[in-house]
């Protein structure tokens, strides 16, 4: 069931899908804002808003809503909560005793971290790598099994029970845990590594064959153990001779590696087998130091290309004016808006540990200036300035939040090469996913970074996910189009969440950004910055003027 409200066109009617279709269509709808709720038996009742752009007298407006099942965790499109930096600080004593091997010592501050947080995925992620490290599998599963559910998009901890998982001999879980790992991260080479032993476990070769040939591509520290792997499993499928080649391949390119003892036994065992005998060895997996490494950012932007709605096209010039101007007529009447912003910056060593956490609050203020063709620009600052001093790198980004306005703005947007993907989702709505590149040659400016005595304009490539209803920005990343020598800068992945934010009791909601997550690979080391924004304050401007005459004559020439 399906209604449709239009409190300012005064409609209000609602309708039925019939059959099979999933489709409600409603006739003679006037231009204006409207409000939209679907209910399904077995489904949450989705609400969303859209607006009417003409009347539906000769024109038709899809609208696009994603129900999803009562049994469904609504952590998906909920706002995280903000870690509270007690949390932050045990987690780090933890991480530090973990280094030192003062068990102890990290159960006792983990411990506290769970009784802060009894939800928090990565305190849930650090106890079963402590208790993987004590081979205490059964224990290990069921922390990670905490840290996946209460966060899916927990690659790491997705890795660590697919990890316990074969070596508990559950091949059947463990693929499906690894493949999941392996969607957020097409290129995790431990994944495709871990998930080629849970195939040959089952004796599937065909695709233990594909995900060890991928690790085996990817020339990381896990390349011999791949390479051995595949070797066994050309000789489970009775393909001696490329079994072998890829064996003495092991011997010959990785001799001390310590895949090459097993390369060696099992060429001598193919060599004195008979043909079509051959046995799978499937504890060649990472050790536990190899499988606590978690990608110390996300995947870029071309790596993970998110799945669409296959039967849905779109048009990207469309989806670029329609969110241009939803993000204008929300902004037209504003001068400004307050907020905290909380920056928790952390130092990520090459196995991915986090170490020198640092948190600082800024006073953050962005001014609303209207130009005159009716176009808005956004000018940010922290506690009136930049703020380089502050940041542990003297680095500060200019332009941060404001880049889901700034990448529809007609003055970047025409420096800027747009792709609609197709209709995907964001935190369970439906979303419009747009890939977008910055032209050669051509100025955008969309993404500053400015040193003590310099601004430089950064060329960007990204993703934008806008709501399929109300053109809303829900999601942004973007990474470097080419690493900048000049700054040494090989890495500033960002990923921007925005959200609604209420102002006036309820009266005023305003699409801002929630959260944001940077990544940066900086004169040769690696950095995480995580900026939190709450207290939202708003400021309108005044648009009514009234002229009286003066209350007292003007003095005499």
């Amino acid at each position: 069931m399906v209604k449709l409200s239009c409190p300012l066109a005064g409609v209000d009617v609602s309708g039925p899908a019939k059959g099979t279709s999933t489709q409600v269509q409603f006739q003679n709808v006037p231009a204006g804002d409207c409000n939209i709720e679907v209910s399904a038996q077995g489904y949450r009742t989705a609400k969303d808003r859209t607006e009417v752009t003409q009347s539906m007298t000769s024109h038709n407006q899809y609208v696009f809503i994603y129900l999803h099942p009562e049994s469904e965790s609504m952590a998906a499109s909920a706002r995280p909560p903000i870690v509270p930096l007690g949390l932050v600080k045990e987690i780090d004593k933890a991480m530090e005793a973990m280094q030192k091997k003062r068990d102890a010592d990290a159960r006792k501050h983990l411990d506290k971290a769970a009784r802060i947080s009894p939800t928090n995925p990565d305190v849930a992620y650090l106890q079963g790598m402590l208790e993987l490290d004590h081979h205490n599998l059964p224990v290990a599963e069921q922390f990670f099994q905490k840290a996946v559910s209460s966060s899916h998009s927990q690659e790491r901890a997705l890795l660590g029970l697919g990890y316990v998982q074969v070596q508990m001999n559950q091949a059947a879980a463990a693929a499906q845990t690894l493949e999941k790992a392996l969607q957020i991260n097409t290129s995790s080479e431990r994944g495709h590594l871990l998930v080629a032993n849970a195939y040959a476990q089952l004796h599937e070769y065909s695709k233990a064959k594909e995900h060890a040939q991928r690790a085996a591509a990817l020339n990381s520290e896990n390349a011999p153990s791949a390479r051995t792997l595949l070797a066994q499993i050309l000789a489970a499928e009775g393909n001696r001779e490329a079994a072998k080649l890829e064996f003495e391949g092991v011997l010959r390119e990785h001799p001390k590696s310590p895949s090459a003892s097993v390369a060696r036994d099992s060429l001598a065992s193919l060599e004195k087998s008979t043909p079509g005998m051959a046995t799978v060895n499937t504890a060649l997996l990472p050790t536990v130091a190899a499988a606590s490494v978690t990608p110390w950012a996300p995947p870029s932007v071309d790596t993970l290309v998110p799945g669409v709605a296959p039967d849905v096209m779109c048009s990207a010039d469309d989806v670029v004016e329609h969110t241009s101007k939803s993000t204008s007529r929300q902004l037209e009447n504003l001068e400004k808006f307050l907020a905290t912003e909380h920056i928790q910056h952390e130092e990520v060593n090459e196995r991915g540990e986090v170490s020198q956490i640092r948190d600082k609050n800024f006073s953050y203020m962005v001014f609303i200036e209207h130009a005159k063709d009716g176009l808005v620009f956004l000018d940010e600052k922290r506690d009136g300035g930049t703020g380089t001093d502050s940041f542990p790198t003297s680095l500060a980004t200019v332009g941060l939040v404001s880049l889901g306005v700034d990448v529809f703005h007609p003055g970047f947007a025409k420096a800027l090469d747009f792709k609609c993907e197709g209709l995907g989702q964001w935190r369970g709505k439906a979303a419009w996913i747009l890939h977008f590149e910055q032209k050669h040659d051509v100025k955008s400016y969309l993404r500053l970074w400015e040193t003590k005595t310099k601004t430089v304009e950064i060329p960007l490539k990204g993703r934008v996910w806008v709501a399929a209803s109300s053109y809303n920005v829900l999601h942004v990343e973007s990474d470097l189009r080419e690493p900048m020598k000049e700054l040494e800068l090989m890495r500033d992945h960002l990923a921007i969440d925005y959200g609604p934010v209420n102002f006036q009791n309820g009266k005023t909601e305003l699409w801002l950004p929630w959260y944001a997550d940077m990544y940066l690979e900086l004169h040769g080391r690696r950095y995480h910055h995580n900026h939190t924004l709450s207290n939202f304050s708003l400021f309108a401007v005044d648009t009514s003027d009234k002229i009286n005459l003066p209350k007292e004559a003007p003095p005499p020439d």
